[in-house]
């Protein structure tokens, strides 16, 4: 940073050097000591800035809930620490590049966001399957007790959760509930992901009176592929 006004040893402006050129009211002391915070630092992750606007981190001293939704969403993606605890993120997905400034994801979830049972979680593949990128195309503001029927988590077997090979076949179960077995994999798949689908319209019909059109419909719309499943491991 340097100087570009100096009124007197308690108000001077510096100018910080880089693509923000952002001008900051501060005192000599400070700039000398090197104590001048710049808004612009990407010091979330290596990636990460809160910027220039009127959205707070804290309110009434604890962490905004906007602020952790974009924590937890650049950590899941760039905190090599937290690799182990999202497998699925981490050099895998991706943050576009507005969102990196804190002040521009908060406006956006500001604009969406709306009160139900739970939290609202941030999902960036029910509106596009399969999609690894964070950006305000692709991300909805989902009912925590919706989403969470939605997760799939990683596993080592080669095959997506809720089938299993079988001395016939392929086996399929949802919610603990035998749905009988199959001959391919494909076919076991298209049986656990239609009642998994059933009991996910079920639920988000609970919900159309409180969340946005645009969720209600992205959800509706969704069609599972095991080509978009983590887990499935295609045998050539």
């Amino acid at each position: 940073m340097k100087i570009v006004r100096y009124g007197a040893c308690d108000d001077i402006d510096v100018k910080f050097l880089d693509d923000f050129h952002y001008i900051k009211t501060t005192t000599y002391s400070n700039f000398v000591r090197g104590q001048v915070k710049n808004p612009y630092d990407r010091d979330l992750f290596g990636v990460g800035y809160i910027g220039v606007g009127k959205w707070k981190v804290k309110h009434n001293g604890k962490w905004s809930r906007v602020y952790l939704c974009w924590r937890h969403m650049i950590e899941r993606c760039y905190h090599r620490k937290s690799s182990k605890q999202y497998p699925a993120y981490y050099g895998i997905c991706t943050v576009c590049d507005e969102w990196h400034n804190f002040q521009i994801f908060a406006e956006w979830y500001k604009e969406r966001e709306y009160e139900c049972k739970g939290r609202l979680h941030l999902d960036k593949d029910i509106k596009n399957p399969g999609n690894t990128v964070y950006s305000p195309e692709n991300c909805l503001l989902v009912p925590q007790e919706l989403n969470v029927l939605f997760v799939n988590k990683s596993n080592n077997r080669g095959v997506p959760n809720g089938i299993q090979k079988c001395a016939n076949g392929y086996s399929a179960k949802y919610d603990g509930k035998s749905l009988g077995v199959y001959k391919t994999i494909e076919e076991a798949y298209y049986a656990q992901t239609k009642k998994k689908k059933d009991e996910i319209l079920k639920v988000v019909n609970d919900y159309k009176n409180i969340i946005p059109i645009e969720v209600y419909e992205a959800i509706v719309k969704y069609e599972f592929s095991i080509e978009n499943d983590r887990n499935y491991k295609r045998v050539s």
